[in-house]
């Protein structure tokens, strides 16, 4: 197992953009993706903990972690604001999955939270394929509890993606 990591970071732009910070860094490990949503919408992740790279990083402290990352993988973000008793509630069954094995098809699960705001909390995970996603949050496993998304104040968004094929 690798050193557990204190932060990720991501920045989003062009295909231009992103070959040209990769040119910058070529020692560091940095993932293009594509939007699965979002016709030539990229976003490359920077996961080596280190200092960001990017210009203007959207950046994410690690919480807590499970499995083997796959970075060469379907990649799914579920982003809740939550406030502090549903973050005790939240952050409970995010261990309670990381340390009773990750569902099928799963390679690891990262929880974070957006680095300047703790009630800003982010599931990120490494899938096999957007089907074994699919299978598992159809099958009612989903990361937003359903009290959360039927409250009238409550955000939620996700956003998948997949590897970019590197040009």
């Amino acid at each position: 197992m690798g050193i557990v990591k204190k932060q990720i970071a991501i920045t989003f732009g062009d295909s231009r953009i992103m070959n040209q910070i990769r040119e910058k860094h070529p020692d560091r490990k940095l993932v293009t993706y594509k939007a699965l949503n979002q016709t030539g919408k990229l976003m490359m992740l920077d996961y080596s903990g280190e200092k960001p790279v990017f210009q203007s990083p959207v950046l994410y402290d690690v919480l807590g972690h499970g499995g083997t990352d796959n970075w060469d993988s379907f990649i799914s973000f579920s982003t809740l604001d939550l406030n502090f008793d549903q973050q005790k509630v939240f952050d409970a069954r995010i261990n309670q999955l990381i340390s009773n094995g990750l569902p099928t098809g799963m390679y690891s699960i990262y929880s974070l939270n957006y680095h300047k705001d703790i009630s800003q909390r982010v599931i990120l995970g490494t899938w096999k394929s957007y089907r074994d996603f699919e299978l598992w949050k159809n099958a009612s496993h989903e990361f937003v509890p359903k009290e959360y998304r039927d409250s009238p104040s409550f955000y939620s968004h996700e956003s998948y993606y997949t590897p970019a094929e590197e040009k």
